[in-house]
């Protein structure tokens, strides 16, 4: 790949990783101010709802936080 377009292709793949990582910690900021909703009275079901949807949401924000990591690395690695 000639040398300058391996560069402009390192310079996207920074740009796209650094917007998903800022992406991930919007998104966790947000889930971390909201509140979840338990019903009342507490019972075994709802606990498990919430653990569910807890672990839903911080595998997705996993997910994008991972895929941006690797897109940075890929970036630089095309820029070095």
């Amino acid at each position: 790949m000639p040398g300058n377009v391996r560069h402009v292709v390192g310079i996207a793949l920074v740009v796209i990783g650094v917007a998903l990582l800022i992406v991930a910690s919007f998104l966790a900021y947000e889930e971390l101010v909201t509140k979840v909703s338990i019903p009342q009275p507490p019972s075994l079901e709802s606990v498990l709802y919430v653990l569910a949807v807890v672990t839903y949401k911080v595998a997705f924000l996993a997910v994008i936080a991972w895929s941006g990591a690797i897109l940075i690395t890929r970036g630089l690695s095309a820029l070095s």
